[in-house]
Order: structure tokens, then C-alpha cells, then sequence
């Protein structure tokens, strides 16, 4: 069953990405970039291609990689804000959804517990 849900950590990659990478290349810059575990599936991984008009994202449930992908029929995603010190950051469902939505979010909070430098 496919699900997203506020439970999960979500984790936007702030590094150049192409997306027209399959899922294991991108799987890959998941443990290298950002050095987590993409088989945790307590983590959702988000990636945006530069023109902020493709949004793909993976989890791992239940023994598969499962691949979301969001491309707006006109227009671009919102830039997000992100932390440059650490190179990855943990983001709410709700900023997730106001992402991919469209909803104009002035900011984006990030505490300080919610940025994970280290692998789980």
C-alpha cells in the first residue's frame, strides 16, 4: 500500500540532482550525499530537478522502493528554504504538502532537532 503520512521523516536533497536517474542511481546519492539509509522506511527522501518543475520522491516499504513524482501542469514548485551547513534537513508532511501543492508558505521552520547529519 502506497502511504505518506505525518509519522514519517521527510528530507529534502539540496544537491544537483537529474532526474531522469532511475531510482537506484538516485538511491545511491541518498547514501553517498546524504549519507542515510534509503531502505529506512521511516524516511522519505525528496528530490527536485533545478527548474523546480519535476518533484520525485522515494520510500522504502515492505521489501520495495516506492517512487512518487509530481510535475505541475503549468508553472513551478515553490523554492524551498533550506540549511546549506548541513546539506540536508528534515522537513514536516505539511511543508511537503505545501510544496507540492502550490500553497505560498513564507517559511519553512527548521529546529534544531530536526536537522539529522548522521546515519540511523
Amino acid at each position: 500500500m502506497f502511504r505518506l503520512s505525518e509519522d514519517l521523516r521527510f528530507y529534502l536533497f539540496t544537491g544537483k540532482v537529474n532526474l531522469r536517474r532511475g531510482c537506484m542511481s538516485l538511491c545511491e546519492l541518498i547514501r553517498t550525499d546524504m549519507k542515510s539509509d534509503p531502505r529506512d522506511s521511516r524516511n522519505v527522501y525528496v528530490f527536485m530537478n533545478r527548474a523546480r518543475t519535476i518533484v520525485r520522491i522515494i520510500h522504502y516499504e515492505r521489501g520495495f522502493y516506492v517512487m512518487y513524482e509530481k510535475r505541475p501542469e503549468s508553472g513551478k514548485f515553490r523554492k524551498p528554504v533550506y540549511d546549506a551547513k548541513s546539506g540536508k534537513y528534515k522537513i514536516s508532511y505539511t511543508d511537503l504538502v505545501c510544496l507540492t501543492e502550490g500553497i505560498a508558505r513564507t517559511e519553512i521552520r527548521l529546529s534544531e532537532a530536526g536537522i539529522d547529519s548522521t546515519n540511523n
